[in-house]
């Protein structure tokens, strides 16, 4: 019961006081291209766009399903997690994206949206083991003198239970 009242206390606070990050949006899905794609197309590298969003940044941008990311703001695109980072640095931003569509490259513009991020951002600092120690009561220490005594607890009950079972003989 401590220690989950202790844990309420520790992380009570987190979940109040924890910050919301705000993020960019573009409004896709995708994935980056592998060597087949790469040859089958003719490029390098760039993101497979799978999905547009209704009412996205990247559909009032005119970004299609089929399109590939080649670059946003001058940054070649390798893979979908590298295109999903600069959009969430970017929040609210105008930023240059080329495509390439039907093998022909277009230059576009989006405006980014804003959203709360998935995961929440939490600033604190982590007590040191003293402090855990008053927290929860108990040292390492503490805790290795216990499973000593209850290790002798054990032997002295074995040692009675074959004296008890020498008496029954």
């Amino acid at each position: 019961m401590k220690k989950l009242l202790a844990l309420t206390i520790i992380l009570l606070p987190l979940m109040i006081f924890a910050e919301e990050a705000v993020v960019g949006y573009l409004g896709i899905s995708g994935r980056g291209l592998n060597e087949a794609m790469q040859t089958a197309l003719g490029l390098e590298y760039g993101v497979l766009v799978e999905k547009v969003y209704e009412d996205s940044p990247a559909e009032l941008a005119g970004i299609n399903v089929g399109d590939v990311i080649v670059k946003i703001d001058n940054e070649k695109m390798i893979d979908f997690e590298g295109l999903r980072t600069i959009v969430q640095e970017n929040p609210g931003k105008t930023l240059k994206i080329e495509i390439s569509r039907s093998g022909k490259k277009l230059s576009t513009t989006a405006e980014l949206g804003q959203r709360e991020k998935k995961r929440t951002k939490i600033d604190i600092d982590i007590p040191d083991m003293c402090e855990l120690k008053e927290l929860f009561g108990r040292g390492k220490e503490e805790l290795q003198d216990e499973l000593e005594a209850l290790k002798k607890m054990v032997e002295d009950l074995k040692a009675e239970i074959d004296g008890l079972k020498k008496q029954i003989k």
